[in-house]
């Protein structure tokens, strides 16, 4: 399977495509605790359109920075 590299929201232990498709609700409920960051994702190929993915999903893997998460990428 095809590694890529994805731009996602990190809040809690999932991964969103864009910070619009995290529920209102949820936002408003954990904020301050929680709030969504960008990260650097390392996912299959074939889940790139999803909106949500776990971070226990097998195979992603989540970076800080986009060099980290491409050599990752290259590794697999």
């Amino acid at each position: 399977m095809k590694k890529i590299v994805q731009p996602r929201y990190r809040f809690f232990n999932d991964l969103y495509r864009s910070i619009d498709v995290i529920p209102k609700e949820s936002l408003e409920d954990a904020y301050p605790k929680e709030i969504p960051t960008k990260r650097y994702c390392v996912i299959d190929e074939d889940d790139r359109d999803k909106e949500l993915i776990s971070t226990e999903q097998p195979g992603v893997e989540v970076y800080q920075t986009p060099e980290a998460a491409k050599k990752a990428a290259e590794e697999f």
